[in-house]
């Protein structure tokens, strides 16, 4: 059997090599003609479902996404839902994964996925594809998210695929959607973060078009001869105004170990021991990044996920940077942002990005 996936299929699958490291193994190919040999027809008990996002064996109601070079070759089960690839297309623009499977490549998936996806799930869907995070294949808003991992593409390389495409269905949408992503992006809560501050306000977003993400910011010699860390790496910086953010996870606070850990004498003095050197090396890290003229704020899941919390942080670092001589916080996003009515749309957007099942709203991610 082989088969190219595409769309959402793809997508799962993306994620699965990534996770296990397969991807490395992806081998640039054009877009080859489905065939279900040494099977005679094709039938949902031979399609890897798992591997494509499917907890149960595909069907009319839980299709798998494919692309063929023409009409004629199409897989005309009724699990499949096609596409078709006659022409417009760059060279090279799928990837072989092993004997059995094809996607495309990241950026035509991005490009795929901007007709099925709202333009915020698509723009965090770049921060991940140019990040170093990756979402759960199954459970992809609120399962397991791996980090640590290489990006598959960056904003550039998309933005180049766009412009080098013909006729493709969905790169008006691809395009504006790009405009709010950024590279290197080391978890999906600080994505999340970057998004709502690169959003155009029309978007419910705050309209701050130039950040950075996880930049290394060197430390003053005198600093480093003194034993302190040669940089500091801070989440979120914004390049106009001398202030950033970092996303404290749970990790930072690390309860549950504790807990865990209350019944064993030698295991909760490690645990204590853990979270106490962790919090040291937080606040040092605040306390360089501000000797290099820099406040950076820390942001916690309570600021998402409270009404209007992640406005009052924004709010903060702006009125902070103001007072340190960076710009005007109206000069840098609008007073309308600040109205109940848009706080409110805005919320609404935060909670259906955020890795809970409530956020369903948005659709696919």
């Amino acid at each position: 059997m082989h088969l190219c996936v595409n769309k959402l299929s793809a997508l799962a699958l993306l994620r699965h090599v990534r996770i296990t490291g397969e991807y490395a193994s992806a081998q640039v190919c054009g877009l080859p003609e489905p065939d279900p040999h040494p099977q005679r027809r094709w039938s949902a008990r031979i399609i890897p479902h798992q591997l494509l996002g499917l907890s149960d064996p595909p069907s009319s109601s839980r299709p798998v996404y494919v692309a063929a070079p023409s009409k004629g070759v199409r897989p005309l089960a009724s699990f499949f839902k096609n596409t078709l690839y006659l022409s417009g297309l760059p060279e090279g623009s799928f990837l072989r994964l092993g004997e059995n499977l094809t996607i495309p490549c990241p950026e035509l998936l991005f490009v795929e996925l901007a007709t099925i996806m709202k333009p915020a799930a698509l723009g965090l869907l770049g921060y991940e594809l140019c990040g170093s995070f990756c979402r759960d294949p199954l459970n992809p808003r609120s399962g397991k998210v791996a980090h640590g991992l290489s990006p598959v593409t960056d904003v550039a390389s998309i933005r180049s695929f766009i412009e080098e495409t013909h006729r493709l269905t969905g790169t008006s949408a691809a395009r504006r959607a790009l405009l709010s992503v950024e590279d290197n992006a080391w978890s999906a809560m600080e994505a999340t973060m970057a998004l709502l501050l690169k959003k155009p306000v029309a978007e419910h977003g705050y309209g701050i078009r130039r950040i950075r993400l996880n930049e290394r910011q060197d430390n003053p010699w005198e600093l480093v001869r003194r034993g302190c860390a040669g940089a500091r790496v801070p989440d979120i910086v914004l390049e106009d105004c001398p202030v950033g953010f970092n996303y404290d996870g749970r990790d930072h606070l690390d309860l549950e170990a504790i807990a865990a850990a209350a019944e064993n004498k030698d295991e909760l003095g490690r645990a204590l021991g853990s979270l106490r050197r962790k919090y040291v090396d937080d606040r040092r890290r605040d306390r360089e990044l501000a000797a290099q003229g820099r406040l950076v704020m820390s942001v916690v899941s309570e600021d998402l996920f409270d009404h209007g919390g992640l406005d009052i942080v924004i709010l903060e670092a702006l009125m902070a940077s103001e007072r340190l001589g960076g710009p005007r916080a109206k000069d840098v996003v609008p007073e309308e942002v600040w109205t109940p009515e848009e706080t409110r749309a805005r919320q609404q957007l935060i909670w259906s990005l955020l890795p809970w099942e409530g956020g369903g709203s948005l659709g696919p991610c």
